[in-house]
């Protein structure tokens, strides 16, 4: 009887250490990490529709997406579009929702277009993420901040991280 006693006791044990070790891993992986991080810049003129169809968004204010504090005039030939794509591994057991991307803006950007999708990252998955800005000028400088803010297990969750070069 006493052998049974110990080893239930040695059991219980061991239990309760791979359980507080499981908690502790899934606290320490909830908030997902940045793996590789990249920077496209197209001009305007190369993207002339994608171009238009937002200047015409912003005549008739159905632009969903965010327009920062820019007074200047808005032409195809002056302008790039930056696209920031960042690939972020969920390491936890849970998957991490409504994941969204923005970049903070320089002097010279007007606009980061809307991203319509709801993204959602698997547990112990990879994917990617985009924002993408319109410049007034060249893309001489690349480099921002982006946050990343998403959900785990409703519990918001949020990272910065610089971005471009």
């Amino acid at each position: 009887m006493r052998a049974i006693m110990k080893g239930l006791a040695i059991a219980a044990l061991a239990a309760t250490v791979i359980g507080a070790a499981a908690v502790l891993y899934a606290v320490k992986t909830m908030t997902p990490v940045v793996v590789s991080a990249a920077v496209n810049a197209t001009p305007a003129t190369d993207a002339q529709d994608v171009f238009d169809e937002t200047l015409a968004q912003l005549e008739r204010r159905t632009f969903t997406g965010r327009a920062f504090d820019f007074d200047g005039e808005l032409r195809a030939q002056d302008c790039t579009f930056l696209t920031y794509t960042l690939r972020l591994q969920n390491r936890g057991f849970f998957p991490a929702e409504w994941i969204t991307l923005t970049v903070e803006p320089k002097e010279g950007d007007a606009l980061q277009l809307a991203d319509p999708d709801a993204h959602v990252l698997p547990a112990r998955g990879m994917g990617d993420l985009s924002a993408t800005l319109l410049r007034a000028g060249d893309a001489s400088d690349t480099l921002r901040e982006a946050e990343i803010v998403c959900y785990v297990l409703g519990r918001r969750v949020a990272l910065t991280v610089p971005v471009g070069g």
